[in-house]
């Protein structure tokens, strides 16, 4: 009896050190934290089914990393708030808000990609972790990514890319440089195709 307790204690600490250190972030209609408010644990593709579409002023990051953005399932514009208070969101996000997510939640998800282009834990040439490219469907000059690169004109690819791979790790790619701009963050894969990013890309780090 007395290991079984011991056995319920233990599991019951293991849950709350779980809940404790789990992702959370509150959202208000309001700035400085004024008006309704609601509390989010985990991915909400569509804020409007909780009545917060489009409404959000300012926002209280209590753990985790979260991207945020313009439209449902994650679409649109986004950004990643870090761990903080945000009494006042700029103008691409205020009342803009219809998606959120915490970063880490997917960033260790599998890897994808067409078949057999890349296996899981592999690296691109020379060790590359994301592999840029000036063409679509990963043609043309390669510019290979070890670490954040803050400038990418520093590099000569300033607003150049227009495929990417990543081996590995999540990342935040941005317009402009100093992780500036409209920027979005990328799970591991291919991308062929850059869309909205094409021949945009300023700067990128990793952030999961």
């Amino acid at each position: 009896m007395k290991a079984k307790a011991l056995r319920l204690t233990i599991l019951a600490a293991t849950l709350a050190a779980g809940a404790a250190s789990a992702a959370e972030m509150t959202v208000f209609k309001q700035p400085n934290f004024s008006g309704n408010a609601l509390t989010l644990r985990g991915d909400e593709t569509s804020l409007s089914s909780r009545g917060f579409q489009d409404q959000i002023s300012s926002v209280q990051v209590r753990s985790g990393r979260w991207e945020v953005c313009t439209q449902p399932n994650f679409q649109g514009e986004c950004a990643t708030l870090e761990r903080g208070d945000y009494p006042a969101l700029d103008q691409r996000l205020n009342h803009r808000i219809e998606s959120a997510r915490e970063v880490s939640s997917y960033a260790d998800n599998r890897r994808y990609g067409e078949e057999g282009r890349w296996r899981e834990g592999r690296h691109g040439e020379n060790g590359a972790v994301v592999e840029l490219f000036d063409g679509p469907a990963f043609q043309g000059r390669r510019l290979p990514i070890r670490r954040d690169a803050e400038v990418l004109a520093d590099r000569g690819f300033d607003q150049q890319a227009s495929s990417m791979v990543i081996h590995e790790g999540t990342w935040q790619v941005c317009t402009r440089p100093g992780y500036e701009g409209v920027c979005r963050v990328f799970r591991e894969g291919e991308y062929p195709d850059l869309h909205r990013f094409d021949n945009r890309v300023g700067s990128l780090k990793r952030v999961g």
